[in-house]
């Protein structure tokens, strides 16, 4: 699968993401006020009224795209409030019902209650057992060398009591933006570390979850990654990163890869879409 994010206060359309070749195309963002769940700064302002942003899942859809939404982000837009569980996710079934969106994405970026987001999860998988439930986390270890483990922050693993119960359907790594962890002498700056990582952390992930490992578009997109060391974003450059993806594409737990964001990909031609093949 070819995942991405897809900023709500930019201009591309979810159409326009699926016709350039992605298939699981995840909304950033969502809010979660309690039990109220609504977009993130108001609206989808590429297909900005609901009628028009309803027909635009239609027809991204009809392209085969799988649509999430995601809550959390920078500016943390999941603001659960210690809301019941099981409202909550009645709240965000109906939301996602009422756009047609397919699941929901847990991109925490905040030290929260790992017990409540396992509850909330099982609430929803109760409710509606085909409902996507993805999670988003960065990665850390102990020390140096040793096996990784998700965070959402620091060394805060609010995701472990979902993922370890198979809650989770899907997880989108986040491997850029920091300098710590290394594997095999290799840190988030090599391209070598797409694949060392996901057989790491096959370790920790159940065996029903797909891993997604996830790099930034190209150099823009994100802070520190392997654009700080293949700096020309090339069609060269993609075509090791693929490489990399296709070392592990076997494996029954590789999902595909993960993007942020189509907007920074569309900024550069869709070199990431159009050069790292998955087959």
């Amino acid at each position: 699968m070819r995942n991405s994010y897809l900023e709500s206060w930019g201009d591309i359309t979810f159409t326009a993401a699926a016709q350039s070749g992605y298939n699981v195309i995840v909304m950033a963002f969502a809010n979660i006020d309690a039990t109220i769940v609504d977009f993130f700064d108001g609206a989808f302002h590429p297909s900005s009224t609901p009628h028009a942003l309803k027909n635009d899942i239609v027809n991204a859809k009809q392209e085969g795209a799988t649509i999430l939404f995601s809550v959390g982000g920078q500016n943390n837009t999941y603001k659960p409030m210690a809301a019941n569980p099981s409202e909550l996710a009645t709240a965000i079934i109906a939301f996602a019902d009422n756009y047609g969106f397919e699941g929901i994405d847990f991109d925490l970026e905040i030290d929260t209650d790992a017990a409540y987001l396992h509850s909330l999860c099982s609430s929803i998988k109760s409710l509606r057992p085909e409902f996507i439930i993805s999670c988003a986390p960065q990665i850390n270890q102990g020390e140096h060398g040793s096996d990784l483990f998700y965070v959402s922050t620091g060394a805060a693993r609010p995701y472990e009591q979902a993922l370890n119960a198979g809650l989770f359907n899907f997880v989108f790594v986040q491997a850029y933006n920091n300098q710590w962890p290394v594997l095999k002498e290799y840190n988030q700056s090599h391209i070598e570390f797409i694949s060392a990582a996901f057989v790491n952390l096959k370790k920790i992930t159940p065996e029903g979850t797909k891993i997604f490992i996830g790099e930034p578009a190209n150099n823009n997109a994100a802070g520190f990654c392997l654009f700080n060391t293949h700096s020309d974003s090339s069609p060269q450059t993609y075509q090791a990163i693929s490489e990399q993806y296709l070392s592990v594409v076997n494996d029954i737990q590789f999902g595909g890869f993960m993007v942020w964001s189509i907007n920074h990909d569309r900024n550069n031609a869709y070199m990431f879409v159009k050069y790292v093949s998955l087959i």
